[in-house]
């Protein structure tokens, strides 16, 4: 099926009516919750939740029902939501995700990028697993750590992990993903320096993903010595394991000479406490010195041949689309503009906001395509965009194609500006949501 707008949202909206058929897999209260007829029902609350702006949900809701006088109250509204467990918008992000079909790779492999974003919400005491107490001149808030896998070269997310503040775990939540992504063709991972783990390159290489990560500037990685050069590319190999060496030879195990114990403390899912055997991994260390005079250190098991320091440099700096991702979620989508500070309904409204980004992506992939014969690149304005997708959701309409091919700026390479350092939480008027 072609991917156009048209064919996403009946894509879509087939997706919500299947799970309408059966409401009570996603109800608080099985039995009792979505049994009677309601003017905002399963499949209503589902739209809503989607397309909702950062406006009072007393105004969506006017919004949606076109300004009838039998318009739902916010307070209906609320507690049909609170029926709702946030399974429903994350088995539908899922579901969405999984069924496009993303063209462009990078020389033959998906080319992902692993980040964490933090999302702060009002204070509400009773979680106290993302609660934040503030200081004595500050008010107190909830903060959840957002773990994403970013699709670089389609735009898209691929899947996301959403933790509390006070037990988050980034390494845990990228084992996760990797483990449970349904990507068939082959991937290389870009990730920044909390994410070089042995435990992480051992879930990645299990899953048959290449990498590129950015390690810490030190003296030695997992116990192999670096040059003291600007730049070096050597080639290193661990044999982990669980006991010592003396521990290994009074069993009669022959120690390796590349042998690195694993400590108690170390989290690696592979090797169990006081296991005799082993785990091999391979991996290349390679140093690299920009123009500015700095340099950088990446852990990577991409071939020396195709991928020689230099391209690993280039390909690395293209992990800053996660970053300018995250920008666009917060202040296109509206994702900072929370209408609930309860856990549960933030989670709602967090898989919401990340399926209307891969809808909008999505729509505008037909319409990037046929942008190549212009004589400088052009990029869609991704908060245009959003906006017309999610009035697209509520109402269709013919022209959503050639709307957004009008919506096109030039892409200017090459400029760079210094990073204002600004206080205060004021949002800027570039940065109003679209939603």
């Amino acid at each position: 099926m072609k991917q156009t707008a048209k064919n996403l949202r009946k894509k879509l909206l087939s997706q919500v009516r299947k799970m309408g058929k059966n409401p009570q897999i996603y109800a608080s209260r099985p039995g009792r919750d979505f049994t009677r007829r309601r003017a905002l029902d399963f499949e209503k609350i589902l739209l809503l939740l989607l397309t909702m702006s950062c406006e009072s949900v007393g105004k969506n809701l006017m919004k949606a029902f076109r300004f009838q006088e039998k318009t739902p109250s916010a307070s209906a509204f609320v507690q049909q939501r609170k029926k709702l467990l946030p399974k429903a918008l994350e088995d539908l992000f899922h579901s969405f995700s999984n069924s496009l079909t993303p063209e462009k790779k990078y020389r033959g492999y998906r080319l992902l990028a692993v980040d964490g974003m933090s999302l702060k919400s009002s204070a509400y005491p009773a979680d106290l697993l993302s609660y934040l107490p503030g200081t004595d001149r500050q008010h107190g808030w909830n903060k959840h750590l957002i773990n994403a896998l970013f699709d670089l070269e389609n735009g898209i997310y691929t899947d996301l992990i959403v933790q509390k503040e006070h037990e988050k775990n980034e390494g845990k939540a990228l084992c996760e993903m990797t483990d449970r992504s349904r990507i068939s063709e082959p991937v290389i991972l870009l990730a920044d320096r909390n994410y070089a783990s042995l435990n992480n390159l051992a879930h990645l290489e299990n899953r048959g993903w290449k990498y590129v990560l950015r390690l810490k500037e030190r003296d030695s990685v997992f116990g192999v010595k670096l040059p003291c050069f600007p730049e070096f590319d050597i080639p290193a190999s661990l044999t982990l394991g669980r006991l010592t060496k003396r521990k290994l030879e009074t069993r009669n195990i022959p120690v390796p000479a590349d042998f690195y114990k694993l400590t108690s403390q170390r989290v690696f899912d592979f090797l169990p406490a006081e296991s005799v055997g082993f785990y091999r991994l391979s991996f290349r260390i390679v140093r690299v010195n920009f123009c500015n005079g700095k340099t950088e250190t990446f852990l990577t098991n991409l071939n020396k041949n195709q991928f020689p320091p230099e391209t690993l440099k280039a390909l690395y700096a293209k992990r800053w689309g996660i970053e300018t991702s995250f920008r666009s979620l917060k202040y296109s989508v509206a994702l900072i503009h929370l209408h609930s500070k309860i856990p549960e309904l933030i989670l709602q409204e967090v898989f919401a906001a990340f399926l209307i980004f891969n809808f909008a992506q999505a729509a505008a992939w037909n319409v990037e395509l046929s942008c190549h014969k212009t004589k400088q690149k052009q990029r869609l304005n991704f908060s245009d965009a959003v906006f017309a997708c999610c009035a697209f959701l509520r109402k269709p309409f013919r022209e959503l194609e050639g709307l957004l091919y009008r919506k096109r700026f030039p892409v200017r390479r090459g400029r760079a500006f210094q990073r204002p350092v600004s206080s205060g939480n004021r949002i800027s008027w570039f940065y109003l949501p679209a939603r």
